[in-house]
């Protein structure tokens, strides 16, 4: 069984935008970022208009994925990651 995350991803400023980038890219390092955590993160998600934008992702977890552990993960200076789980 999986639950649906949301993954409200914020830079810093611009230059941490165009360092992590958008799309695929940011997928990308967000998989790296949690790699031993059994997540799907989709290559397209929805964004803000504004400089630097923020990126809503709709992220598939293992059921029993702990949120407390999820939030844990130590990303890169730059980038902010608020995990929201709407179905508790």
């Amino acid at each position: 069984m999986v639950k649906d995350l949301t993954f409200d991803v914020r830079y810093d400023n611009e230059l941490a935008h165009e360092y992590y980038g958008d799309g695929k890219q940011l997928a990308d390092n967000l998989r790296k970022y949690y790699h031993d955590k059994s997540l799907k993160f989709p290559d397209e998600f929805e964004s803000t208009l504004t400089t630097p934008p923020i990126h809503f992702m709709s992220v598939e977890a293992s059921d029993d994925a702990d949120l407390d552990d999820l939030r844990s993960v130590c990303v890169p200076p730059g980038l902010n990651v608020e995990i929201i789980d709407f179905n508790m």
